[in-house]
C-alpha cells in the first residue's frame, strides 16, 4: 500500500483523526548467532568462524569427488579418522585432528608428531593391499605440510612378503623425505620376465619447504608400464618398468604378496590431508588441472540463496540489504535480490535477479515476497576466501488500507441498506461487510460479505424487530484474506413497516 505524503487542506480537515501511519519496517537476518542452516541453495560454500566467533559463510575447500574407483579415502574432517570408501578398518592411530583453519581441504587435517606409529589401517578382502597377485593400475596421493624436512620422515608405508622362485621375499612401498625431497622406494614389487625382483627408487626434484602445503601423487599404469611421481601436478620423476626401460619394452608385472596393514605417517612431524588411493592411473595434468589441484578454493566461486521472505502483503518494498563480512584483497562478494507477488510461479531466473550495488539505495523491488542471493569469489591464486558473517534484509511491510471514515445504515423489511465513502487509501481494492446481533460480535450467518469495489450493500435475510450491528473493512490487492482495520460500528433494526430510519454512527 503506497502512502500519501501530502494532502490538500480540505482533505486534511476531513481525515486528520485517521491520518495513515508510515508502513511498518520489518527485517530478516541470516547467519550471525542464528547460523546459516535453512538456505534454499548452496554451492561450493562451507561455514567457519566469522566476526565475534559467529558462523560465517566461506568458500568450500572440500576435495572434489575422487576419479575412478576409490580404494581408500581419508579426509581427516572428523575424528576418529576412518576410511570413507569402507575398504579399510582402523587398527590404531596416534594422529590428532587440527581444525579447518589449518587444513588444506575440508574441515580438518591430521596433525602428526609420530615416531614408529601413525595411522594403521587393515584392508578388507578385495582391497588393494589385502589382495595377493597383480594389483593392476593404482594411484596414491595426499597433501602434506612438513614441520621439518629432515631425513627419515616416513609418510606412507606398506610392508609384506611374497613367495618367489628363491623362497619368501620381503617387499615394501615407502614414501619418505631425504635431503628435503620426496623419495619413493619400491622393493620386490615388480619382477622381470625371468622372475627376478626389481629395486626401484624415485626422487622428486623440488626442495620441500617446511610449513608449506604440497600435493604428492604416485601413479602406476599397468598398461604402459609407467611409474610416475608428480608434485603439485608436475612430473618430477618417471620410470618405465619394462624390459627396455623405455616406453617400447614389455611391461614387467607388479605382484603383491600377503595381505598387510598400511601405515600413514608412521614417522612424521607436520600435517597431512586428503589421503587417497585409487585403483586407476591418471593421465597427465593439464595447466588447468594443475591450477585446480593446487588452488584451495574453487575458481568459479560459490553461491547461496536465502529462503523466500514472505512480507505478508503485496506491495511491500525492499529497502536495504546489509552484510557483515570480511573481504581480503582480490576476493569479493556480490549480492542479488528479487521480488514479486506470485512466488509459486518463480523459476531459477524469473523474476530476474537484480544486482545490489554496495551502498546504493534500492528501487523497484516491491512485492509480497523477497529473496536474496550471494556469490563469493576467491583471489587469483585460489588461496583466500571472503567471509560473510550475517545478512540483514529490511523491508517496509505494506499496511492494510484504512476503513471508510463513516458507515451509514438504513433499515428495510428483513434487510439493512449500508453505504460508505471510499477508503482514504488509494489502493483499496474492495470492502468486507461484517455484521452480527451483538455489539462488536459480527457472527452473522454470512459475515463477512465481500462487497467488492462497491460502496453500498443490502444485507438481507435478517429478522424484523431485531437490532443488528455493522462494520466495514477495506482490503487491497493482497485480497480478502488480509483486510485492514474495522470502521466505526453502526446499527439498524429491520422493520416491516418503517416509521423512521435508525440513526447511524
Amino acid at each position: 500500500m503506497q502512502r500519501i505524503s501530502t494532502l490538500v487542506p480540505v482533505a486534511l480537515l476531513l481525515i486528520s483523526s485517521l491520518s495513515p501511519l508510515p508502513a511498518s519496517e520489518r527485517s530478516a537476518t541470516f547467519g550471525g548467532s542464528s547460523g546459516w542452516d535453512g538456505l534454499s541453495y548452496v554451492r561450493n560454500l562451507d561455514t567457519a568462524p566469522g566476526r565475534l566467533g559467529e558462523s560465517a559463510l566461506v568458500l568450500s575447500s572440500a576435495a572434489s569427488a575422487s576419479v575412478g574407483e576409490a580404494d581408500l579415502r581419508i579426509d581427516f574432517d572428523s575424528a576418529p579418522f576412518s576410511d570413507r570408501s569402507g575398504f579399510y578398518d582402523s587398527v590404531s592411530s596416534s594422529l590428532l585432528q587440527t581444525g579447518q583453519a589449518r587444513a588444506m581441504r575440508g574441515r580438518g587435517a591430521a596433525l602428526c608428531n609420530t615416531v614408529g606409529s601413525g595411522l594403521v589401517l587393515r584392508g578388507k578382502t578385495g582391497s588393494l593391499f589385502s589382495t595377493p597377485g597383480n594389483p593392476g593400475s593404482f594411484t596414491i596421493e595426499f597433501w602434506m605440510q612438513p614441520a621439518v624436512t629432515e631425513n627419515g620422515s616416513v609418510l606412507f608405508q606398506w610392508r609384506s612378503s611374497r613367495t618367489s622362485r628363491v623362497g619368501s621375499l620381503y617387499q615394501y612401498i615407502r614414501s619418505s623425505l631425504f635431503n628435503n625431497r620426496m623419495v619413493w622406494d619400491f622393493s620386490n614389487i615388480w619382477v622381470t620376465s625371468a622372475g627376478m625382483p626389481l629395486e626401484i627408487t624415485m626422487t622428486g626434484r623440488t626442495n620441500l619447504i617446511p610449513g608449506t602445503w604440497g600435493h604428492h601423487r604416485l601413479i602406476w599404469d599397468e598398461q604402459s608400464g609407467a611409474l610416475e611421481y608428480r608434485f603439485n601436478g608436475v612430473t618430477e620423476d618417471i620410470r618405465h618398468i619394462t624390459s627396455s626401460g623405455t616406453e617400447t619394452g614389455d611391461v614387467h608385472a607388479a605382484v603383491f604378496g600377503s595381505p598387510a596393514d598400511i601405515e600413514i605417517a608412521p614417522r612424521f612431524s607436520g600435517l597431512i590431508d586428503e589421503f587417497l588411493i585409487s585403483r586407476e592411473s591418471l593421465s597427465a595434468d593439464s595447466l588447468e588441472d594443475r591450477r585446480k589441484l593446487i588452488s584451495r578454493y574453487p575458481e568459479s566461486g560459490g553461491r547461496f540463496e536465502t529462503p523466500v521472505i514472505d512480507s505478508g502483503r503485496a506491495g511491500s518494498v525492499l529497502k536495504t540489504v546489509t552484510a557483515v563480512s570480511d573481504v581480503p584483497p582480490q576476493t569479493g562478494i556480490s549480492l542479488f535480490a528479487r521480488a514479486g507477488d506470485e512466488m509459486y510461479r518463480w523459476t531459477e531466473s524469473d523474476p530476474p535477479w537484480t544486482p545490489l550495488a554496495g551502498g546504493a539505495p534500492l528501487s523497484g523491488l516491491t512485492g509480497r515476497f523477497f529473496q536474496i542471493a550471494g556469490e563469493l569469489y576467491p583471489d587469483g591464486t585460489g588461496s583466500k576466501t571472503p567471509s560473510l558473517t550475517s545478512l540483514t534484509v529490511r523491508y517496509l511491510e505494506d499496511e492494510a488500507p484504512w476503513p471508510p471514515v463513516k458507515l451509514s445504515a438504513s433499515p428495510r423489511d428483513k434487510a439493512v441498506a449500508l453505504s460508505w465513502p471510499p477508503s482514504v487509501d488509494g489502493d483499496a481494492a474492495g470492502y468486507l461487510v461484517y455484521y452480527g446481533d451483538r455489539p462488536g460480535e459480527y457472527l452473522g450467518a454470512r459475515s463477512p460479505i465481500d462487497a467488492g469495489s462497491s460502496r453500498a450493500l443490502i444485507v438481507d435475510g435478517l429478522a424484523n424487530g431485531k437490532t443488528y450491528y455493522f462494520s466495514v473493512a477495506a482490503y487491497d490487492s493482497a485480497g480478502t484474506s488480509r483486510p485492514g482495520p474495522l470502521s466505526a460500528e453502526t446499527w439498524a433494526r429491520p422493520e416491516a413497516g418503517i416509521i423512521s430510519e435508525s440513526p447511524s454512527r
